[in-house]
C-alpha cells in the first residue's frame, strides 16, 4: 500500500493536484473567455518573437453560496448551467499522519473500504452495480492530513448518486469479505513497493529527511496491515468522518434552492461529534546531511537531493513559487533542465523545488541519469544550487517566471468544477478567503530581491541529503569523490514472501 496518494503533491506550485488540469469550460458568472491574445499591430513576420506584446489574460471567479446544514456540514454551492453534470467534493481533517504507528495504512484502508465495502443498506456488489448503471463515479482516498471524497454524475442521476455517496460517508458496511480482499491487495502493494526504482528513491529520501519514524514519512508494512481489524476501521471512521469535521462543495447544473433541499434531506440525521485528532510531533530541522546509497544492478541511477522545505503558510510562498519555476519547475526554461539535461546531456529527467506542506514540505530535486554520469550530474546540480543560493536569479529570469506563472494560473482554475476544487482546498486549510482572487496580484509583486532572499534562506547546499539508487560499480567516479565522505549504505526492509500457493 502506498503511504499516500501523491498525484498531486499538495503544493502551491500546481494549485494542488485537484486543480492542476486544464479544461475547456469557464467559471459560472464569468464573461466568456476572450479571443486568443494576439501580437500588437506593430508586429510583423520579421519581428523578434521575444519583443511581441500580448493582451493580458483576464479571469473572473464565481461567488459560491455558503450554507451550513443542521448537522454542521459546511457546503459551498457553485451553480453553473453550461453542462448537464453535477460534481461534489468533500474534505475531512483526517489522514495517514494520524495512523497509530503499529497500524500504518489504517487511514488509506478505511477510505478504500468506505468506497468498496458496501453500505449499511447495500452489499458491495449492489452498490457497484447501481453506480455502473447510472454512469456515476465515486472515489474516496486518504492523504497525509486529509481524507477526500467525490461524486460525479449527470444531472438527472445525481440525487441517487449523492444518496449512495452519503451512505458511504455516514454508514459504511465494511464488509468482512471485502476487507480481506483489500488487505490482501494492500499487502501485495507493499511486497511490490521496491520494484520501481523511482519509488525506492522517493520514499527513502522522505525517510532520510523526516526520519523513519516521522508520520510524514511512515510507510505501511505487511505487519501493520495485518494488525488492522474491522473494529479499527469502524473506530477510525467514527472518530474522523463527521459532518462538523468536513467542508463540501457542489458544482454544476442545479437550482440552488432545490440543491439545498436535497442536501438537507440526504444528510439529515448524520450525527456530529467533537473531533480531536491525536497529537502529531512537529518536524524537527535536524537534516542528516550526507551521501546515501541503495545499491541496485541498474543501468540508470535515480538521485534525490535536498532537505526540509517550508510550511504552506510561509509568508514567502509567492517568492518560493517564482524561485521554484526558475530553478526546476519551469520545464525547459528552468536552470536545472537547461543545464543538466539540455546543455550537458546528463539527465533523462531533472527538476524539483521547495515544497510546502502543513508542517514542513521537502526541498527536493529529483534526477534520472545513466549510471556512467551519476557523479557528474550530482556535482553539477550541487553547483547550480550553490549558484542560486549565492547569486540569486537574474531580473530576466524573474520577469519570465512571473509572466508564465501569472498567465498559466487561469488554466489551473478554468471551469467551475476546477475552481470549486481549488476553492475547497484553500478553504480547508484556512487560507484567506480572497486567496485565489488575489493570487496573480501577489505573484506579480514578487521582486528579484525577494526571490534572492528566499534562495539564501531556503537553499542550503552544505546540508544536503543525497540519495542514489543505482549500480555504484558502474558510476563514472566513486561517490566519495564528491567530497562528502563515504556513502552510507541504506538497506531496504524486504517484506516477507507471500504464503505458499499464492
Amino acid at each position: 500500500m502506498r503511504r499516500r496518494a501523491r498525484p498531486a503533491r499538495l503544493v502551491l506550485a500546481g494549485l494542488v493536484a485537484l486543480a492542476a488540469a486544464t479544461i475547456g469550460s469557464h467559471p459560472a458568472g464569468a464573461a466568456a473567455p476572450p479571443a486568443p491574445p494576439g501580437p500588437s499591430a506593430a508586429a510583423t513576420p520579421a519581428t523578434d518573437p521575444r519583443a511581441l506584446s500580448y493582451v493580458p489574460l483576464t479571469i473572473s471567479f464565481p461567488k459560491p453560496e455558503k450554507i451550513l446544514l443542521g448537522d454542521g456540514l459546511l457546503v459551498y454551492l457553485f451553480e453553473d448551467h453550461e453542462l448537464p453534470l453535477i460534481d461534489a467534493d468533500v474534505y475531512f481533517k483526517a489522514g495517514s499522519i494520524f495512523d497509530p504507528p503499529d497500524q500504518a495504512g489504517l487511514a488509506s484502508l478505511t477510505a478504500t473500504l468506505m468506497r468498496s465495502g458496501g453500505t449499511e443498506a447495500s452489499a458491495p456488489d449492489a452498490v457497484d452495480e447501481s453506480l455502473e448503471f447510472m454512469a456515476a463515479r465515486i472515489s474516496l482516498d486518504a492523504h497525509d492530513d486529509m481524507l477526500t471524497g467525490s461524486v460525479s454524475a449527470v444531472k438527472d442521476r445525481f440525487p441517487e448518486a449523492l444518496r449512495i455517496f452519503a451512505a458511504m460517508l455516514r454508514a459504511p458496511r465494511f464488509d468482512p469479505a471485502r476487507i480481506e480482499v483489500e488487505k490482501a491487495r494492500a499487502t501485495e502493494d507493499v511486497r511490490r513497493r521496491w520494484d520501481d526504482p523511482g519509488a525506492v528513491a522517493e520514499l527513502n529520501f522522505r525517510q532520510l529527511v523526516y526520519g523513519a519514524t516521522s508520520p510524514w514519512a511512515r510507510l505501511s508494512s505487511v505487519g501493520s496491515i495485518g494488525r488492522i481489524r474491522r473494529d479499527d476501521l469502524v473506530a477510525f471512521h467514527q472518530r474522523f468522518v463527521r459532518p462538523n469535521n468536513a467542508v463540501m462543495g457542489v458544482a454544476g447544473d442545479f437550482d440552488a434552492k432545490k440543491m439545498k433541499t436535497l442536501l438537507q434531506e440526504t444528510f439529515r440525521g448524520w450525527s456530529n461529534a467533537k473531533v480531536t485528532p491525536p497529537p502529531v510531533a512537529r518536524v524537527k530541522d535536524e537534516v542528516p546531511a550526507g551521501l546515501h546509497l541503495i545499491s541496485r544492478p541498474l543501468t540508470q541511477s535515480h538521485v534525490e537531493i535536498g532537505h526540509l522545505g517550508a510550511s504552506r503558510f510561509d509568508p514567502d510562498k509567492f517568492s518560493i513559487k517564482i524561485l521554484n519555476f526558475i530553478l526546476g519547475e519551469g520545464g525547459f526554461t528552468s536552470r536545472l533542465v537547461k543545464e543538466v539535461r539540455s546543455n550537458r546531456g546528463l539527465a533523462y529527467s531533472v527538476g524539483g523545488g521547495i515544497g510546502l506542506d502543513s508542517d514542513r514540505g521537502l526541498f527536493e530535486i529529483a534526477c534520472s541519469t545513466k549510471a556512467g554520469s551519476t557523479v557528474q550530474a550530482i556535482d553539477l546540480i550541487r553547483s547550480l544550487l550553490r549558484q542560486m543560493r549565492d547569486q540569486g536569479p537574474t531580473e530576466q529570469e524573474v520577469k519570465e517566471a512571473k509572466e508564465s506563472s501569472v498567465n498559466s494560473f487561469v488554466f489551473s482554475v478554468d471551469g467551475t468544477v476546477r475552481f470549486m476544487q481549488a476553492f475547497l482546498y484553500y478553504d480547508f486549510y484556512a487560507y484567506p478567503p480572497d486567496f485565489l482572487a488575489t493570487y496573480r496580484d501577489h505573484l506579480a509583486k514578487v521582486t528579484r530581491d525577494q526571490v534572492a532572499q528566499v534562495a539564501r534562506r531556503r537553499i542550503n547546499p552544505d546540508r544536503l541529503v543525497i540519495l542514489v539508487v543505482g549500480n555504484d560499480k558502474a558510476f563514472d567516479k566513486p561517490l566519495s569523490s564528491l567530497g562528502l565522505g563515504e556513502p552510507r549504505v541504506v538497506r531496504l526492509e524486504e517484506p516477507p514472501a507471500p504464503p505458499a500457493g499464492r
